[in-house]
C-alpha cells in the first residue's frame, strides 16, 4: 500500500513537472557572482523593480529588520510576487549583492580595459566608481552589509559559501584597480608604491567613502553628481602620488 506521504510527494512531483521554468523561483544556491556581471541586461522590468525595491529596504533598514512584506509594498505589490522569483529573503539579499556588483563592473571594467595611457584609464575607472556608487547607492549599501557579515561570520554553511564568492568577487574588482595603479607606477605617473595590495585598498576606500555620507539633494543634478565624482577621484589619485602636473593634465579638461 502507498502511503499517504508518497502519495503527497507524488502529488507535489507531478505539480513540479508541470510547473512552466520561469515560474521556478530563483535562488543564489544556483547563480554564480561572476555570470552575474550581466544580470543588468538578464533582468525583466519585474525583476528591476523588485531588485530596487529590495535594495531601498535592506540598505534603510538592514537584512534582519526587512521582511518581504516590507519590499513587496515598496513594490506595491504581494509578496507572493516577491516569492514568485524567490525562495527566501536571504536568496533575495544575495541577489541584490550580486547585482550591485555587476552594476560596479559594468561602470568600470570599459575604462581598464582602455588603450588609454594608465593614469588616464585609472581617473576614468575612479570617476566611473565614485558615480556608480552615487547613483546606485541603495546597492552599495547592500554590499557593505554582505561584507560586514562575512566578516562577523555567517549563520549557515551556504551563507558562507555564497558569501566567500561576494568576497571572490569584491577581490576581483579591486585587482582591476590594483592592476591599473602598478601599471601607471611603472610608467612614471604614479609615486612608487611600497605595497600593492594596502595602496589598492587604500585607493578604494576612498571612492567607496560616498556610501557613508552620500545622499541625492532635491535640486541635485547629473552635472553635480559628476563633479563629485571628479574631486573624490582627483583626491584620490593625489594621495596615490600623482604630482600637480599630472593631475592638472588628467582633470583640466
Amino acid at each position: 500500500m502507498v502511503s499517504e506521504k508518497q502519495d503527497a510527494d507524488d502529488g507535489e512531483q507531478e505539480q513540479d513537472a508541470r510547473r512552466p521554468p520561469s515560474s521556478s523561483p530563483r535562488s543564489r544556491r544556483d547563480r554564480d557572482f561572476s555570470a552575474a556581471r550581466d544580470s543588468a541586461a538578464e533582468c525583466d522590468g519585474t525583476l528591476a523593480a523588485l531588485l530596487a525595491a529590495a535594495a531601498r529596504a535592506f540598505g534603510e533598514k538592514g537584512l534582519a529588520a526587512t521582511s518581504i512584506d516590507d519590499i513587496a509594498r515598496r513594490m506595491g505589490a504581494t509578496k507572493g510576487l516577491v516569492y514568485h522569483y524567490y525562495r527566501s529573503k536571504n536568496d533575495l539579499f544575495f541577489d541584490v549583492c550580486q547585482h550591485g556588483m555587476a552594476l560596479d563592473f559594468a561602470a568600470v571594467e570599459p575604462h581598464a580595459a582602455s588603450r588609454d595611457r594608465a593614469i588616464t584609464r585609472l581617473r576614468a575607472m575612479a570617476e566611473a566608481h565614485v558615480l556608480t556608487m552615487m547613483e546606485r547607492i541603495d546597492f552599495q549599501n547592500v554590499i557593505l552589509q554582505g561584507v560586514s557579515r562575512h566578516v562577523n561570520g555567517p549563520s549557515t554553511p551556504e551563507d558562507r559559501a555564497t558569501l566567500e564568492r561576494l568576497i571572490a568577487e569584491r577581490d576581483r574588482y579591486e585587482m582591476l584597480f590594483r592592476g591599473v595603479i602598478a601599471d601607471a607606477t611603472r610608467e612614471g605617473d604614479l609615486g612608487a608604491v611600497r605595497d600593492a595590495s594596502i595602496a589598492g585598498k587604500a585607493f578604494l576606500s576612498v571612492l567607496n567613502s560616498p556610501v557613508f555620507w552620500y545622499r541625492e539633494r532635491d535640486d541635485e543634478t547629473a552635472s553635480d553628481r559628476r563633479a563629485i565624482a571628479r574631486d573624490i577621484a582627483y583626491f584620490a589619485l593625489r594621495g596615490a602620488g600623482a604630482d600637480s602636473a599630472i593631475l592638472e593634465e588628467e582633470f583640466d579638461q
